[in-house]
């Protein structure tokens, strides 16, 4: 929902947000979340999911988001990318292990 809510904030009115998910490779999902916003400055790709760092204005973010959402994905065992778009824009990759029936069974 973070990253949803990330793109809606950097896009324009004409703006657009793409979700996709395939199999890759075949023991992973990838799950993208893109937009033609504002995209993320070279400088902070490498801070965006410390606590607390935020780009919005004071009062409308509390840079937690993307922290938070790593953790979650780290916890299921995947990982979380981001990445400017040449087009503009941005572009968060996760790509989550793919488990079988039986080691389900304990969630």
């Amino acid at each position: 929902m973070n990253l949803l809510v990330n793109s809606y904030d950097a896009i324009d009115r004409d703006g657009e947000i793409t979700i996709s998910a395939r199999q890759e490779p075949a023991s992973h999902i990838r799950l993208s979340v893109s937009d033609n916003g504002c995209g993320i400055a070279k400088e902070n790709l490498q801070k965006i999911f410390e606590p607390f760092f935020t780009t919005k204005e004071i009062g409308t973010g509390t840079g937690l988001g993307l922290s938070v959402a790593q953790s979650i994905i780290e916890s299921h065992g995947g990982t979380i990318a981001a990445r400017a778009r040449e087009q503009g824009g941005a572009e968060f990759l996760i790509f989550l292990p793919i488990r079988a029936r039986h080691e389900r069974a304990g969630h």
